[in-house]
């Protein structure tokens, strides 16, 4: 289930450089405001990236002041080791923040790499996902700052491996649909969610994947999320402290297990640690020097286990790394900037449109 996000933690939470357009008539720059961004990004698995993207933010009503502002995102991305992405995804945010709904779906291919131990020592071996998939969600307030919500996707994986085996001219291919139904809880004080200073977001998130949704295997996945912000300095500067995790079991697929890269543990990009489960834990401090530019400064560790009563037997990875900012859009407090990072006989490089663990 969360392989076929790599392709949206690759590009979609990195990469970009930027330019903004809006509306000319000065009554239309009041209801939506457009940024338009070129993408540019480095990656040592996919290579050179480019592309664009482009983001909407308006409300739904005008007279609903509670409400975030609801955002259309489309991107259509591609990489010099033929990978490629176009999707779009819509959140809605209405009734005086009452309602919740967000819906993304997309196709896309990624050729990646996996690492794997043999007798003679480890090497990477190359492989390429194709999806395709249609995933969506919905949450009810039910009490102050709580949500409760069902999700729901469908999707198709076909993976291929760089692999020779003998006596067949055939390369290992695992050619799966992972459709899966789910309920999750949040807990969100955040005052802003696409930058908040102040609050906490909590998130429970339960997913199954069974055979009777037409899966070949059956495999649940828990996913868990908590996000602290404290406010420095009279709130110019804030704290950020994260835990989080995601475990696959049961009989999980290929494209079920989890990769330790992207936000949840900047440092890593080539992919070499990998497992059903992965548990991580990361600090970052955001300080703001001029009115539009500011920096990050971020660092934690992870590691990926089989399940969880292993977790003291695996290394855990230390991330840490810096980035800049500017604020593209004001009033929705949207930022662009780029993060670089060290991990453990690894790197990242990272273009960015909105901050780590926004909306």
């Amino acid at each position: 289930m969360k392989q076929f996000y790599l392709f949206l933690i690759l590009f979609s939470l990195s990469a970009q450089l930027f330019s903004q357009a809006e509306h000319k008539p000065k009554e239309e720059q009041k209801k939506i405001k457009i940024a338009g961004v070129p993408y540019v990004n480095y990656s040592r698995t996919v290579g050179f990236s480019y592309g664009l993207l482009g983001a909407a933010f308006y409300k739904l009503n005008a007279n609903d002041t509670i409400s975030p502002s609801s955002s259309t995102t489309v991107a259509a991305l591609y990489s010099t080791s033929e990978s490629y992405i176009a999707m779009g995804i819509q959140q809605f945010y209405f009734a005086e923040d009452r309602w919740r709904a967000k819906i993304s779906g997309g196709v896309g291919n990624g050729n990646l790499q996996v690492y794997q131990n043999f007798y003679a020592g480890g090497t990477f071996i190359d492989y390429s996902t194709k999806v395709k998939f249609l995933l969506g969600e919905v949450a009810r307030r039910v009490a102050p700052d709580l949500y409760v919500g069902l999700s729901g996707g469908i999707a198709n994986a076909r993976t291929e491996f760089d692999l020779d085996l003998p006596f067949t001219e055939r390369r290992p291919t695992i050619d799966i649909p992972i459709n899966y139904v789910g309920t999750f809880i949040q807990s969100d004080s955040r005052n802003n969610v696409n930058y908040p200073n102040i609050g906490h977001n909590i998130m429970a998130s339960f997913k199954t994947a069974g055979e009777w949704l037409g899966n070949e295997s059956g495999f649940n996945q828990l996913e868990l999320t908590y996000d602290l912000y404290k406010p420095l300095k009279s709130g110019r500067d804030i704290f950020l402290a994260r835990y989080y995790s995601i475990s696959s079991f049961g009989d999980v697929p290929f494209v079920g297990q989890n990769t330790v890269g992207g936000d949840n543990i900047r440092g890593y990009s080539e992919g070499k640690y990998r497992d059903d489960q992965l548990y991580s834990m990361q600090a970052e401090y955001r300080h703001n020097f001029m009115p539009k530019f500011g920096m990050v400064f971020f660092g934690g560790f992870a590691t990926v286990v089989p399940e969880i009563s292993e977790i003291f037997e695996h290394e855990f990875l230390p991330g840490i790394g810096t980035g800049v900012r500017y604020l593209l859009l004001p009033k929705e407090k949207i930022n662009i900037g780029l993060d670089v990072a060290v991990g453990k006989d690894d790197w990242s490089l990272s273009f960015r449109i909105s901050d780590a663990f926004s909306r």
